[in-house]
């Protein structure tokens, strides 16, 4: 019987025991011992996921309560297995912290390619899961922390997501001016504390290309001709507001985001990291 604890896996260890006894049969009619300590391990061969690093071969003797009087024996022989956790690493756990650290380039993408990688480190993680999933027992009593690593990782590159249309919608936005508190807060204040460069408006003279004052005449054309040189650099003022605004964001979320996906891996993996540490100190020993 071997009762599976996949807590940290891919560097769990399980012990599966296996009992021989009579039922019916008390010592002096039916005496089982054992002339060893150990399991004989010649014919055993070589699994490619499990290996066998230990194993114990004892004699227990008891009763039962339909027979106070009478002792009962049975001989229990134990497989410590440890899993080979070679493979996992390579293909699993390190390809998910890479596409971890990925999820952070969304932030310092162009506007048309923040979507699309999104949506490829989503789909990645999605496929690690269903990979681990594929490749544990299908039990409820103990859930591994790398599956909860991937599936807060999958909720927190969601969560990007989100926020990435949000600052989309920040982008393109041209036909109205920044409100005079959020440029204050966000794009000054918090452009700041983002160590980012202090943001300069270039102050350009209302001009139309190629057109000089000198050469119009009359002073309605001239006035017509300066408001609409104007209501154009307007809204390039306004559309280069809102994309500082949205550069602030951008750099807001990425630290945000950074803190959140260092401390998630800190806390799941740092027990994995220890059940690794024992398994190659336990491998060293034997």
């Amino acid at each position: 019987m071997c009762e599976i604890d996949i807590t940290y896996y891919p560097f769990d260890e399980q012990v599966c025991a296996l009992v021989f006894g009579a039922w019916s049969y008390h010592t002096s009619k039916m005496n089982l011992t054992t002339s060893t300590s150990v399991v004989n391990l010649d014919s055993y061969k070589t699994n490619g996921e499990w290996e066998i690093f230990t194993t114990s071969a004892v004699r227990n003797e008891f009763n039962y309560e339909c027979c106070p009087n009478e002792k009962f024996s049975n001989v229990e022989f134990k497989v410590y297995l440890r899993r080979r956790h070679t493979f996992y690493v390579l293909n699993v756990i390190l390809p998910s912290i890479m596409t971890s650290v990925l999820l952070l380039s969304v932030f310092f993408c162009t506007p048309n390619q923040k979507v699309q990688i999104g949506v490829v480190v989503l789909l990645s993680f999605r496929i690690f899961l269903l990979n681990v999933a594929g490749n544990i027992p299908k039990t409820s009593d103990h859930i591994p922390l790398l599956g909860i690593y991937l599936t807060v990782t999958m909720a927190i590159t969601t969560l990007s997501m989100v926020l990435t249309v949000f600052v989309l919608n920040l982008h393109y936005i041209s036909d109205r001016p920044v409100p005079s508190w959020a440029k204050t807060l966000i794009i000054d204040y918090m452009g700041r504390c983002m160590c980012m460069s202090s943001y300069k408006k270039d102050k350009r003279r209302s001009t139309v290309n190629g057109i000089t004052l000198e050469k119009i005449g009359e002073r309605i054309a001239r006035h017509t001709m300066e408001e609409e040189g104007f209501i154009k650099d307007s809204e390039e003022d306004f559309s280069a507001d809102w994309k500082r605004m949205a550069e602030v964001f951008d750099r807001l979320f990425f630290w945000f985001f950074l803190t959140a996906i260092l401390i998630t891996t800190l806390i799941l993996f740092h027990p994995l990291t220890k059940a690794c540490m024992k398994l190659n100190c336990a491998t060293t020993k034997t």
